[in-house]
């Protein structure tokens, strides 16, 4: 193991971590990571992919195998068993089906144990270096970088680097070690998890479903994988004699559970792993302290209904590495790296609250009216400016179908006929890009005098497609907009006046502005502010 001076150093090599290395690799920061366990997980823990994700993935160019890993969401379905009449079908959520005219990509299912090897593959071909059977120790913080022990059994190594990831899980002993609290209520219960092997067509006979709730057991049943390689994966709550301290006595326990959910009394299903867990509604006070960033579970948990957890610490890490890629270069301040906390914090607290509200609903049950749609929460949550206070919900999310083209909220969607491709496509994932129509006077103007690190790219509005084309008006261009500057996390960080050429606006000067700083604008105004909080 080498010294790093200038990168950053992730600790935790799950899916979270994993997905931090090649986003930050992406950026070209140099970047380690150490994990304790001797490889990626064996248990499936998250299996959706929302649409976000999905366009994530695809910015790495992995989703293909992500698809090839895992097979598309087919629903709920509410039974005494699996063998038995199913009752009631609750289709998939759909963000978990279809981004048609949101995406160019649709949400899937792939289990997180068979994600996160495509993801250490990617971010390893990417420069990162992953290192499995290794603990960060002696974690110490300084002026200008942490140090820390990297403990292999092999071998002992001191390491430096700028700045630090967390991406530890629940329980991180980094956010411990740091004193930082979490705000939430705790989830009464410990889960446990199966994962096995068995033949169940017999009990299936010919139908399908991603999921079942299986009243005879009081348990749920997950079809994992994919047709090619199907594996089954139980859930349950401990039981009071259940002996939590005994993996093969737990194991044995149950078998029994197994077959009532199944609906087959005399299977025998082969057990490859057993997790118990508990859980509740997190979110940590800070998502910084000094150099060191908590991500995922260490800085949220929240209840699985809904499947938004792994997806909102992929999501984190995205938001994070460009900053840090940022920074790292000199190209911004570090102030912009407090944008983390100010932008993630809020939405990740309603997205835990989300989580918590549908685990408190019956399934097949109406939704309540505080309920918000899943495709919202992916697709149209809405950045706060620097520096405000933390927004309702009203002010944290939009309709994705109506974006506003304001910042802070997400690049639409639109799709373009020559060539076929979405505007997601012409955004940069390593700068920033200036997207608007080939008639826009600003787009001329940034050609004449060109912003490093920013990217121009116009679309002739014959080539949208017919369907998109109101929105395209509504959000790219239309009687005050010139054409939107986007971050390299597809989040849109300036609108262009239409008055932009005509000297009212020093253009170079405002994008690089903008880019650089992360300043924000406000609706009602066509100015970067000039904050970098």
């Amino acid at each position: 193991m080498s010294e790093q001076d200038g990168g950053v150093l992730v600790v935790g090599g799950g899916l979270v971590g994993l997905a931090a290395a090649a986003f930050l690799a992406q950026q070209g920061v140099e970047v380690t990571v150490v994990e304790r366990r001797r490889e990626t997980s064996r248990h499936p823990k998250a299996r959706l992919v929302n649409v976000r994700s999905m366009e994530l993935y695809r910015a790495l160019g992995i989703d293909d195998e992500i698809r090839a890993a895992g097979e598309p969401s087919a629903g709920f379905v509410v039974a005494d068993n699996l063998s038995s009449a199913h009752e009631s079908w609750i289709s998939a959520p759909e963000v978990a089906v279809s981004g048609e005219g949101l995406s160019p990509v649709a949400g899937y299912a792939c289990d997180q144990q068979r994600i996160e090897p495509i993801l250490c593959k990617r971010a390893t071909a990417l420069g990162a270096k992953v290192l499995f059977d290794t603990e960060a120790t002696e974690i110490q913080h300084h002026t200008d970088g942490i140090t820390a022990r990297l403990r292999h059994p092999d071998c002992e190594q001191a390491i430096s680097a700028r700045f630090l990831v967390a991406a530890d899980g629940a329980h991180s002993p980094i956010r411990t070690a740091l004193g930082i609290g979490l705000a939430g209520e705790a989830v009464p219960g410990t889960a446990v998890s199966a994962l096995f092997h068995a033949d169940l067509e017999p009990a299936l006979r010919g139908r399908w479903a991603d999921a079942l709730m299986a009243r005879d057991a009081g348990a749920f049943l997950f079809a994992r994988g994919n047709k090619a390689d199907r594996s089954w994966q139980l859930g349950t709550h401990l039981r009071a004699d259940w002996p939590l301290d005994d993996p093969d006595g737990l194991a044995a326990r149950l078998v029994p559970v197994i077959r009532a959910a199944t609906g087959v009394p005399d299977l025998s299903p082969e057990i490859e792993s057993v997790l118990t867990w508990t859980t509740g509604a997190f979110t940590a006070e800070h998502f910084r302290h000094g150099r060191v960033f908590l991500a995922g579970d260490a800085a949220h948990q929240m209840p699985p209904y809904g499947g938004f957890g792994g997806n909102t610490g992929v999501q984190d890490a995205h938001n994070l590495a460009w900053k840090l890629a940022a920074v790292c270069r000199g190209d911004a301040p570090d102030a912009l790296l407090d944008t983390y906390h100010g932008e993630r914090a809020p939405l990740v607290a309603l997205t835990v609250a989300q989580a918590l509200l549908r685990s408190r609903k019956t399934p097949g049950q109406p939704a309540p009216d505080e309920q918000i749609d899943a495709t919202t929460l992916a697709l149209g949550f809405h950045y706060p400016p620097p520096g405000t206070t933390t927004p309702d919900k009203t002010a944290t999310v939009e309709d994705p179908a109506a974006p506003s083209g304001q910042p802070g909220t997400r690049a639409a969607h639109i799709a373009l006929a020559a060539p076929a491709i979405s505007t997601l496509d012409l955004l940069e994932p390593t700068a920033f890009t200036f997207v608007a129509s080939a008639t826009s006077r600003t787009a001329l103007a940034l050609e004449r005098h060109p912003v490093p690190g920013v990217r121009v790219r116009t679309v002739d509005t014959a080539s949208i497609d017919t369907r998109h084309r109101q929105r395209w008006e509504n959000v790219y261009s239309g009687p005050r907009c010139d054409g939107l500057l986007i971050r390299p996390d597809q989040v849109i960080a300036w609108r262009a006046p239409k008055n932009a050429a005509n000297s009212e606006i020093d253009v170079p000067t405002a994008i690089q502005h903008a880019a650089l700083v992360h300043s924000s604008v406000h609706p009602d105004s066509d100015r970067p502010s000039h904050s970098t909080a």
